[in-house]
C-alpha cells in the first residue's frame, strides 16, 4: 500500500512539472505604458509637451481665400497711380480677381538658465493669378497649377537674441507691441515692410520699456562685411505707448529694376510714433507716426507710385500716418487711415522729384463665429504732379478686398 502510494504521488508531481514547463513556454508581452500628450501652459494655450520631451510646441496657422480687384490702369501711358494691393505689371487692372493662401506655424519653447530657447518655422503657399502687392510673401501662380509653398520665416531665440530669417526690426521686434507694423489695417498702409536674415537683441526693462538692435543682411550685390543696423526704443504700458527707431542701409541700389547690382552708397531712415489707448473701450486705439528718409534706401518706407514711370518714385522724404481702430464689441471692428507723403526721391537716389501723394483706407473685420474671420479693405492712392516731370499728372486709384479666414 505504501509502494501504491509512493508510485501514484510520485506520477502527479511529474504531471504537475511538466504542465508548469508547458505553462513557461507561452510568454505574453506586457503593453509599452502610452505617454499621453501633456497640456504645456507655460507659453499660453495651444502648447504641449513633445513626448519624451521637456520642449513645448504649438501648431497653428489659417486659410484664407480673398477676392480683390483695383481701378484701371494702363501702363502703356504714365496715367494712373499704382493700386495697393492689386499689382501693376499689367494693363486693364480693372478685373475682379481671386487669391487663396495657406500657412503653417510650428513654434518650440524650453526653459533655459538663459532665458526661454525658441525656433519657430512659419511654411505657407499662396495662389494667384496675380500677386497683391499687400501680401507678405506673395507668389504669383499659374493658372490651373498648384501655389508654391514657401519657407516664409525660420528663426531662433534665446532669451532675447533672435538670429534667422524674419521681418526687419524696421517692421516687427520681440516686446515691442504697439510699436510694430503700421496702421490698424491688415495692409498697414505704407510703413516699410520687409524681411530679413538678421541677428537681434533685445532688452526689455521695468515699467513697459525696451530697446533692440538688429543687425540685417539686405542681400545687395558688392563687398558684404557691413550690415545695415537698426535701432529701436520704446515703451508699452496699458495707456498705449511711444516709439522712435532708426534704420542705417550701409549699400542702397542705385536702381530696383532691371539692374539691382548697381550701388550708389550709403543711406537711413527714420520714425517716432505713439498709440493712444481708448479708455473704457478695449480694442480701440489711435496711432500716430511720422517717417524720415535721407533717400531712396531700404529704410525710406515707399509710398504711391506711377504706372509706366517706373524710375520716377523711390520713396518719399517725408510722411505721417494717421490710423484710429474702433471696436465696438468683441467680434466686430473697424479702422480707417490717412497717410499724406512729401516729395518723392528719383529711385535709387537722393535726388528729389517733387511728388508730393497720399492714400486713405477703410478696413471691417467680422468674427461672425471664433476663428473665423470676415476682412474687407478699401484702399485709395493719389500722386500729385511733379515740376521736374510736368507732363505727368497721374489719376488716384483705389484698390481692395474681401478676404475669409479660417484660424487654427
Amino acid at each position: 500500500m505504501k509502494i501504491k502510494s509512493l508510485l501514484i504521488g510520485s506520477a502527479a508531481a511529474l504531471v504537475a512539472a511538466t504542465g508548469a514547463k508547458a505553462a513557461d513556454a507561452v510568454v505574453i508581452a506586457e503593453p509599452e505604458p502610452v505617454e499621453y500628450v501633456r497640456v504645456c501652459d507655460a507659453y499660453g494655450a495651444g502648447f504641449f509637451y513633445i513626448p519624451g520631451t521637456e520642449t513645448c510646441l504649438r501648431i497653428s496657422g489659417y486659410v484664407w481665400f480673398q477676392m480683390w480687384t483695383s481701378g484701371d490702369q494702363n501702363s502703356a501711358a504714365p496715367g494712373d497711380t499704382t493700386a495697393f494691393y492689386a499689382g501693376t505689371s499689367s494693363a486693364g487692372n480693372s478685373a475682379l480677381r481671386t487669391a487663396a493662401r495657406g500657412r503653417v506655424n510650428f513654434d518650440a519653447r524650453s526653459d533655459t538658465e538663459w532665458g526661454t530657447l525658441r525656433s519657430y518655422i512659419r511654411l505657407q503657399g499662396n495662389w494667384s493669378a496675380i500677386a497683391p502687392v499687400g501680401a507678405v510673401g506673395a507668389t504669383s501662380g499659374i493658372r490651373g497649377a498648384d501655389g508654391p509653398a514657401i519657407v516664409d520665416h525660420a528663426y531662433i531665440e534665446l532669451g532675447g537674441l533672435r538670429m534667422g530669417y524674419t521681418e526687419s526690426a524696421w517692421a516687427q521686434t520681440q516686446g515691442g507691441g504697439v510699436s510694430n507694423w503700421g496702421a490698424h489695417s491688415w495692409g498697414g498702409m505704407y510703413y516699410g515692410y520687409q524681411q530679413r536674415n538678421l541677428v537681434a537683441y533685445t532688452f526689455q526693462g521695468g515699467n513697459g520699456f525696451f530697446g533692440t538692435l538688429s543687425l540685417e543682411d539686405d542681400g545687395t550685390a558688392g563687398d558684404e562685411f557691413v550690415p545695415d543696423v537698426v535701432v529701436k526704443i520704446g515703451v508699452n504700458q496699458g495707456w498705449g505707448g511711444v516709439w522712435a527707431k532708426i534704420g542705417y542701409d550701409e549699400e542702397r541700389l542705385a536702381f530696383a529694376s532691371p539692374a539691382p547690382s548697381v550701388l550708389a552708397g550709403d543711406g537711413w531712415g527714420a520714425a517716432i510714433g505713439a498709440q493712444i489707448n481708448v479708455p473704457n473701450s478695449p480694442g480701440s486705439s489711435l496711432r500716430i507716426i511720422g517717417y524720415y528718409a535721407d533717400s531712396s534706401n531700404a529704410y525710406n518706407v515707399g509710398g504711391p507710385g506711377i504706372v509706366g514711370v517706373a524710375a520716377a518714385i523711390g520713396g518719399y522724404e517725408y510722411s505721417i500716418l494717421a490710423s484710429y481702430r474702433h471696436a465696438f464689441s468683441s467680434t466686430l471692428s473697424a479702422s480707417v487711415a490717412f497717410q499724406y507723403f512729401n516729395d518723392s526721391y528719383l529711385a535709387g537716389t537722393s535726388i528729389n522729384s517733387g511728388f508730393d501723394a497720399w492714400g486713405a483706407e477703410l478696413s471691417v473685420v467680422w468674427f461672425p463665429v471664433t476663428n473665423f474671420e470676415i476682412r474687407a479693405e478699401i484702399h485709395y492712392d493719389d500722386v500729385g504732379s511733379s515740376s521736374i516731370l510736368p507732363g505727368v499728372n497721374p489719376d488716384g486709384v483705389a484698390s481692395g478686398f474681401l478676404r475669409f479666414t479660417r484660424y487654427f
